[in-house]
């Protein structure tokens, strides 16, 4: 019989859960969500990238994206420019403020991943990832 609490999706999604709202706890304290870390890091390192693009790497829909960024272009953290070649096109920057903040905040995804991986073996690290991979794989044939 079908039990729920052994099925993959439930659990991978459970632990998901846990992990995002303690990282969502960890960054509370720098006043940024963990969706806003991810937008820096994605920002800073891709100079230019459009919202249409951040929203393909977060996963989310673009009216997500836009309210996002408004509130990040509130905290004036990051500011927007229309391509000069395609005025459709937003491409997205960190300010000056907006670099000070990733450089405050991406230790703190550091310390979390290391924090989350303490005690397993790099060899049982890798082994979940390929596990993982091959799960999503089988699920795409």
């Amino acid at each position: 019989m079908f039990n729920l609490e052994d099925c993959i999706a439930f659990i991978t999604n459970k632990y998901n859960k846990e992990i995002t709202e303690l990282f969502n706890q960890r960054l509370q304290e720098h006043n940024i969500t963990r969706v806003q870390w991810i937008a820096l890091f994605y920002i800073g390192n891709n100079e230019g990238i459009t919202q249409r693009d951040l929203a393909q790497i977060l996963d989310s829909n673009e009216s997500s994206i836009v309210r996002l960024i408004d509130r990040m272009e509130k905290e004036n953290i990051v500011k927007r420019e229309k391509d000069p070649t395609d005025r459709r096109v937003t491409k997205l920057f960190l300010t000056e403020e907006g670099m000070k903040k990733r450089d405050e905040i991406l230790p703190i995804g550091e310390k979390f991943s290391k924090d989350c991986i303490k005690g397993i073996s790099d060899e049982d690290l890798e082994t979940f990832k390929e596990v993982l991979n091959k799960m999503v794989k089988n699920l795409n044939k």
